[in-house]
């Protein structure tokens, strides 16, 4: 599950090999000058993994997935991360198990009955994240961590990459965890090192924050149908009418409750958290059950129990 690292080996404080050794195995080598900081840098590519020397590190960033498979549509599990790292390792005279994290993509593929659009409208608002809605893909956006959903074919098309074999037809939606800021602090740990990659304890943490920030998702229904809602009167009409749009418009109701509060409207302050409050049950009471949530969400959960 394992796609981007960002690494970092400090060649203070451990073996630094010469830089014939160190990109002996890399391609586009090129030597550069920052004049900002007055400083020299080298740099290459090991497969995907662009390799950068300075004077007190070697910075490792890409795909491990691309390079271990030629591809990331392809997803790693624990022991093929061992080996990929064991691989870099070798390719770069380093040991990079001592190399410290910066990054981590943390995803896989989800097979769809239909393509991976036709689900995002019902994946709703998270709380303390920015939702953005792209043509074929939308993403849940924080300072510290990101989260997205995307066509991995699509995607692949775009880039040219050639979609192996056993994918060919399928319809792939790309469910993806983004940490990129503060993640020793964010996972509790006392600096957070390439071997932890390997561990059991990392990935099952890693995975546990994957499947949870699925589950906090709102998730909205398909149609609203006035046979199963006991609506049997204008006041009951209203009332689910009113329900089914806030449902299905949430950014417009995020929008209109956060202007309630700036312009002071209310008299009390608590009506403000009681306003939300009842906004958050909405989105929390399906209308219906919806049969594209459930195959996904169980799809999901298949994949959490499975590697759990």
């Amino acid at each position: 599950m394992y796609d981007t690292i960002n690494m970092y080996y400090n060649i203070l404080d451990n073996p630094a090999p010469s830089v014939e050794k160190l990109f002996e195995h890399c391609n586009n080598k090129s030597e550069h000058y920052n004049v900002k900081n007055d400083s020299s840098y080298v740099q290459g590519d090991l497969r995907n993994m662009r390799v950068t020397l300075n004077e007190s590190s070697i910075s490792v960033k890409g795909s491990i997935c691309k390079y271990f498979y030629g591809n990331n549509i392809d997803t790693l599990n624990i022991t093929n991360t061992r080996e990929a790292l064991n691989q870099i390792s070798a390719d770069l005279s380093i040991d990079i198990h001592k190399a410290s994290v910066s990054r981590i993509d943390f995803s896989t593929n989800i097979v769809t009955d239909f393509t991976p659009t036709i689900y995002y409208p019902y994946l709703g608002q998270l709380s303390r994240f920015e939702r953005y809605e792209q043509p074929n893909s939308i993403y849940y956006n924080q300072q510290a961590k990101r989260l997205l959903f995307y066509d991995k074919i699509e995607e692949a098309k775009k880039k040219g990459m050639t979609i192996p074999k056993q994918h060919i037809g399928d319809n792939l939606l790309r469910y993806e965890l983004v940490l990129n800021k503060g993640i020793s602090r964010y996972l509790k740990y006392n600096g957070l090192y390439v071997q932890d990659l390997g561990s059991e304890e990392l990935f099952k943490k890693l995975l546990h924050l994957w499947y949870s920030h699925y589950q906090q998702i709102q998730k909205h229904s398909k149609q609203l149908n006035p046979m199963t809602n006991n609506i049997n009167n204008p006041k009951t009409a209203w009332k689910e009418l009113l329900e089914e749009l806030v449902r299905k418009n949430p950014e417009m109701v995020d929008h209109f409750s956060k202007q309630i509060k700036e312009k002071q409207l209310f008299k009390h302050k608590e009506y403000y958290s009681r306003f939300n409050a009842r906004i958050r049950k909405i989105h929390q009471t399906e209308v219906i059950k919806n049969p594209l949530i459930e195959e996904l969400s169980s799809k999901i959960e298949d994949i959490y129990i499975e590697l759990m």
